[in-house]
């Protein structure tokens, strides 16, 4: 006994984080190395691919967010895998601040783009015949998206959250990057609602816009099985759709992942994660990071839904040579696209 208490009087914030390392974060650990495994390949891979397609608006939106994924799994993973494996010890308090605003940059831009999609989904589907997004000016709607991104993600770095702090006991104290509002600024804890506020807004907003989309296609179809169409517009309707399923899915595959995020400091407010059980301590750390999800998951996405780049990805893989007469279809189907909804809503 007096043995014990002779060892244990000497254990040090290193000590500590060992033990917290080995017995309840291997499960985050190799979570965080599964989503880096793939998420790399896979966001280059989209990148290669739609590289080609650039002269679809849609495609070059994608593309864009491909950059935005990909920055997140060469920087928000192994950062978020640092912090994992210097849980009680993260020594720089600006790397903390830094890359957090950097990774908030990345979400509210990703966010924004896909908005950006979904509304030109929209006005493509629901008012064909209105002014369009274009290939000319969807550059600057992307910046835009950008500019957004990087002001919203300043204060993240100006405003200075301090470490969370944990009594390991024998007069240590653990120092965690963490997001946490116990001892943070008001400021900082104003922002971080604003934020919570501006994802629920545009959770609703992308959810109004389907809506809108699914009850025009949802009459394009009443309307196809009366009339008689060119088999040039059943295959550009087709397509229509086919983008539309995309965009669904990675806006509910969006709405999923990050909901734990903004939610986290709401649902976890008086949790003490030493009382924690190895499994629940376990899954809220997963679940915590679970908005990384987001930034892994198009590449299976546009895999299941889209066979051109199922063959492009196999093409690849397999050292094959890609038909490069598919760069000319894509700018000549969205154009037969617009022609096909405006004609399906008898517009």
């Amino acid at each position: 006994m007096n043995n014990h208490t002779f060892i244990t009087d000497f254990l040090t914030r290193n000590d500590y984080n060992d033990v917290i390392v080995s017995e309840r974060l291997v499960a985050p650990i190799v979570y965080l190395v599964i989503l880096l495994l793939i998420g790399v390949p896979g966001n280059i891979l989209i990148l290669i691919i739609y590289k080609n397609y650039n002269k679809h608006v849609y495609r070059k939106i994608i593309w864009t967010i491909a950059v935005i994924d990909l920055v997140f799994c060469l920087i928000g993973i192994p950062f978020n895998l640092g912090r994992m494996f210097n849980y009680y010890n993260f020594k720089s308090l600006r790397s903390c601040q830094i890359v957090a605003g950097i990774l908030d940059s990345g979400i509210i831009t990703s966010t924004h783009l896909l908005v950006l999609l979904t509304i030109h989904r929209c006005r493509q589907v629901c008012f064909p015949l209105k002014r369009q997004i274009t290939l000319k000016n969807v550059p600057y709607f992307i910046g835009l998206c950008c500019a957004i991104g990087v002001a919203l993600g300043i204060p993240q770095i100006a405003v200075l959250q301090p470490f969370a702090e944990t009594d390991l006991g024998n007069n240590v104290t653990g120092y965690t990057c963490s997001v946490a509002w116990k001892g943070s600024p008001q400021a900082w804890k104003n922002y971080n609602t604003f934020l919570t506020f501006l994802f629920l807004s545009y959770t609703l907003l992308l959810f109004i816009l389907y809506i809108m989309i699914g009850r025009t296609i949802h009459n394009q179809n009443k309307k196809r099985k009366l009339d008689l169409h060119s088999s040039r517009q059943g295959r550009s309707t087709i397509h229509s759709h086919k983008m539309t399923k995309i965009a669904v899915t990675v806006s509910v595959v969006f709405a999923f992942s990050y909901l734990p995020l903004y939610l986290n400091e709401w649902a976890t407010k008086g949790l003490v994660e030493k009382q924690l059980g190895l499994f629940l301590f376990s899954l809220l750390k997963i679940v915590q990071r679970s908005y990384l999800v987001n930034h892994v998951a198009n590449p299976f996405i546009y895999a299941i839904f889209d066979k051109r780049f199922r063959q492009q990805t196999v093409n690849i893989l397999t050292c094959k040579t890609t038909d490069k007469d598919h760069d000319k279809r894509p700018s000549e189907t969205e154009n037969s696209t617009q022609k096909a909804s405006t004609s399906a809503t008898g517009i």
